[in-house]
């Protein structure tokens, strides 16, 4: 599993292209846990939010209401060949890898199978400092 996201890393590191980074990102999805609970920020412009979770990628508008004290937020699923250039162009794939960790932490308190995926996203960042 290890060998599998370091190896997309290492391709990324090299070439930063729409081919890569849609191949990193369907690698990190395989590492989320089985809940709808959890999403990684990818980027965020204006009032939208590209988030990756379990079921793939999305836009989320989020918008707070003018005559109302709560905000509203819409999703919309997308293919990974519709991700923006400058998603795919600024992708900061380390904090994509810290919010991973985090994630699979936090899940680990219900799976403890998930420590090991932390540790081992842990070890990936810590190898790429």
């Amino acid at each position: 599993m290890e060998s599998n996201l370091e190896n997309v890393i290492n391709t990324l590191k090299r070439k930063k292209d729409k081919e890569v980074v849609i191949e990193f990102l369907k690698t990190v999805r395989k590492y989320l846990p089985p809940s709808d609970d959890f999403s990684i920020t990818l980027w965020k412009s204006g009032i939208y939010e590209y988030i990756l979770d379990r079921n793939g990628v999305a836009i989320m508008r989020i918008a707070e209401d003018e005559y109302l004290p709560y905000m509203s937020a819409y999703e919309k699923r997308i293919d990974y060949s519709q991700l923006p250039d400058n998603l795919v162009n600024n992708l900061d794939w380390k904090g994509v890898l810290r919010q991973l960790r985090d994630i699979a932490l936090e899940y680990a308190k219900r799976d403890k199978n998930f420590d090991k995926i932390a540790d081992m996203v842990n070890h990936v960042i810590l190898e790429n400092l």
